[in-house]
């Protein structure tokens, strides 16, 4: 990955470029005396920054969200376009794909099921390849500029490599889809794992709010076919999100979850034998008792990381009405100091497409990212939006 040369005035123009860029699309109708005030820079950087974004028509003047009170000249507020481009999520599932086309501002444009037989490695990339040349077909004149994908699995974020997804049997080796599907598209685009994708579309949703530490469960309940069948599957995800971002760890397995509790007998994630997981699809009471023994899972870890805010999706919310009720006690149980009055346990509200949705999220997060000295992924992403053009003239 290429890297910024630390040191020097370029450096620092693209560094402001890409901090009143985010500001922006952060605050539609934010002013220009905001944004200095807001990102301390003087009123000749603001208004060369703002001349490049109008310039390339990534930025467009509307009325301010707040009105001046003051005598004078009235505000003139700043939006990012929302139809400079468009953004296309994509999530594989156990029979399918799902997609959601999504504009500048992550309002949804148009949504997609692709359904399949259960999909296999081998098929990974000509089904992809397939849903992916609808969504291009029905899109017509209106520009996509990249693509997010959500991956049932472990994933290599960084480089776009699907390490291991038993959904999708990718097992024995690794299934790089930066080079089999991104390079060949020739479109930039992001993977990530399904609750990281999740948890990537909140922190776009709630861009303007404080959603910068969160843990994101996303539950779902895979059945292969109409009658109970060996691969049907029970499983949990937990997208992590610390300082704004999703946390990864060093090896990409951060979020994986597995019960503490041993049963020789088990079949999944969870304290479950193959009678239960039978009767899984049927029977409350199971599907409670999982819930409950999850939560006490979970309390310790929002406890131990003082998450502010914890959002379920998925099927759970669908099969246990309760479940708000039922991890807030269990928080509150493991919290050594009364009640955790701070933790607001909530249910995602978008359940078709939350993954699609999370990965266009993510594209449009990493796009509107700044730049730290140490890499420039968004920075060399936007040069591939414009055509691989140099942007350096910009600074």
């Amino acid at each position: 990955m290429n890297q910024i040369k630390s040191g020097g005035a370029r450096i620092r123009r693209q560094y402001n470029f890409y901090k009143v860029l985010r500001a922006i699309w952060v605050e539609s109708g934010v002013s220009r005396k905001e944004l200095c005030a807001r990102l301390e820079l003087d009123k000749a950087t603001m208004s060369t920054i703002v001349s490049q974004l109008l310039k390339l028509n990534l930025a467009e003047e509307i009325s301010p969200n707040k009105e001046e009170l003051k005598p004078g000249r009235r505000p003139i507020g700043l939006s990012i376009r929302k139809d400079f481009g468009y953004v296309a999520g994509f999530e594989f599932h156990v029979n399918g794909i799902k997609a959601v086309v999504k504009d500048m501002h992550f309002n949804t444009i148009q949504t997609f099921n692709f359904p399949c037989e259960r999909l296999k490695a081998g098929q990974i990339k000509s089904t992809f390849l397939v849903a992916f040349s609808e969504v291009k077909k029905e899109l017509k004149n209106k520009p996509l500029i990249g693509i997010g994908v959500s991956i049932p699995g472990v994933v290599d974020h960084d480089r776009g490599i699907i390490n291991n997804s038993w959904e999708l049997g990718v097992v024995d080796e690794t299934f790089d889809f930066q080079t089999e599907v991104f390079d060949v598209l020739d479109i930039p685009g992001f993977i990530d794992n399904d609750a990281n994708c999740c948890a990537w579309g909140k922190l776009t949703k709630n861009r303007s709010l404080d959603f910068s530490n969160f843990l994101y469960i996303f539950f779902s309940y895979e059945p292969t076919h109409s009658e109970y069948n060996p691969d049907d599957n029970v499983s949990v995800g937990l997208g992590l999100v610390l300082d704004g971002r999703p946390y990864f760890g060093p090896d990409y397995t951060s979020g994986e979850f597995q019960t503490m509790t041993y049963n020789v007998d088990r079949i999944n994630q969870f304290d479950m034998t193959r009678e239960q997981q039978y009767a899984y699809r049927s029977d409350p009471e199971i599907q409670r008792e999982v819930f409950e023994s999850f939560s006490s899972h979970m309390a310790l870890l929002v406890n131990f990381f003082n998450f502010r805010r914890v959002i379920l999706g998925g099927d759970l919310p669908d099969l246990v009405p309760d479940v708000q009720e039922i991890l807030g006690k269990a928080v509150n149980r493991n919290w050594p100091y009364g009640n955790k009055e701070n933790c607001i346990v909530q249910i995602d509200d978008g359940k078709e497409m939350i993954a699609a949705s999370g990965a266009a999220g993510m594209f449009l997060e990493q796009i509107f990212t700044v730049p730290e000295l140490d890499h420039e992924r968004g920075a060399l992403t936007w040069q591939k939006v414009f055509n691989n053009r140099d942007l350096s003239d910009l600074f």
